[in-house]
């Protein structure tokens, strides 16, 4: 197992020394552990916060718009969720509390990565109907090996393209809040997925932002049926799609 490096914003003195002294535990798997030597740094897989400091929890906010950590211990008073935490822990911290809390996040990052050689494609889009016609018509063409996620939102997407690796990403542009463009440069910062842009529009500027965002083509809504097969071959390969659909390939791009 390689070093995992625990990132951290806001900690105290004495639980810095406690990571410390948690991590100097070589005999064990927890000396796999390495604690960022600076704080607020975007380097580490794991980030632990505390958000119950106003600095912290801004500083936070800030970070996760630019950093993605595989997972986010949060320490915070508050007795409901913090949105964005993987695990919540409250004060005062004790050894065996946090051992845990890192237990859990690690062997969910494990379960994770074992799930990351499947292939997975994501459609991002605010109409349900979109999605819905998306889903049904991947369907038709995906090898039974492909599963397909869907997400309501251009944040929900980033957040589920931190969670999941997928290979290919269909992307409306026209969302409420973040707009697929935005929502596509953030994923491209964390992610090797390849984003296609589904879009009305064709105009020469649309093109232009398109590429701009750093995505990997786009097609026109509503999507014909030659077009969806010749992006999932080109960004997944040939075997992605059905072979029992060999025989009417042609038949499909009337």
């Amino acid at each position: 197992m390689k070093k995992i490096i625990i990132s951290h914003i806001g900690l105290l003195e004495r639980d810095m020394v406690l990571l410390k002294n948690l991590s100097h535990l070589s005999a064990t798997w927890f000396g796999n552990f390495e604690l960022a030597e600076e704080p607020n740094t975007p380097d580490g897989q794991i980030l632990i916060v505390d958000i119950d400091s106003e600095v912290s929890r801004q500083t936070w906010y800030q970070l996760k718009s630019t950093s993605w950590f595989d997972k986010t211990i949060v320490i915070s008073r508050s007795k409901h969720h913090v949105q964005g935490a993987d695990v919540q822990l409250s004060r005062p911290l004790i050894f065996r509390r946090v051992a845990d809390a890192l237990q859990k996040v690690v062997e969910a990052k494990s379960n994770k990565d074992e799930t990351s050689n499947q292939r997975k494609i994501l459609v991002v889009d605010d109409s349900n109907a979109v999605r819905t016609f998306m889903h049904q018509k991947l369907a038709e063409f995906l090898d039974k090996s492909i599963s397909v996620d869907s997400a309501d939102s251009g944040e929900d997407g980033i957040i589920k393209s931190q969670d999941f690796k997928y290979d290919l990403i269909f992307m409306d542009v026209m969302m409420p809040g973040m707009d697929g463009y935005q929502a596509c440069k953030m994923i491209k910062k964390h992610s090797t997925s390849k984003v296609v842009m589904l879009t009305s529009k064709s105009s020469t500027i649309n093109k232009v932002k398109a590429k701009i965002s750093g995505c990997d083509g786009y097609i026109t809504k509503p999507p014909k049926d030659q077009d969806l097969i010749n992006v999932i071959r080109r960004h997944l390969g040939e075997d992605a799609t059905d072979n029992h659909l060999m025989p009417n390939m042609a038949a499909l791009g009337r």
